[in-house]
């Protein structure tokens, strides 16, 4: 399970669709350079990681309650 999720998450990181700005960013970044655009991109991931991280900590506490009731059974 932990092998397919970091699969998972080089393929995700490594596809080009995944670093891509949204339409308004883009227009913006054209003009700005290719250090800037990196440096957004960057952002944009950065600020992706709190939100996933309190999903996947909700996610896991969760499943360790339902298994923790299940072996109670």
């Amino acid at each position: 399970m932990a092998a397919a999720a970091i699969v998972m998450l080089i393929l995700l990181l490594d596809a080009p669709a995944a670093l891509a700005q949204c339409a308004l960013c883009k227009t913006a970044l054209d003009d700005a350079g290719a250090a800037t655009a990196r440096t957004m991109n960057l952002a944009i991931l950065v600020l992706l990681v709190p939100p996933v991280t309190i999903f996947c900590s909700v996610f896991f506490v969760a499943f360790k309650f339902h298994k923790k009731q299940a072996e109670k059974e």
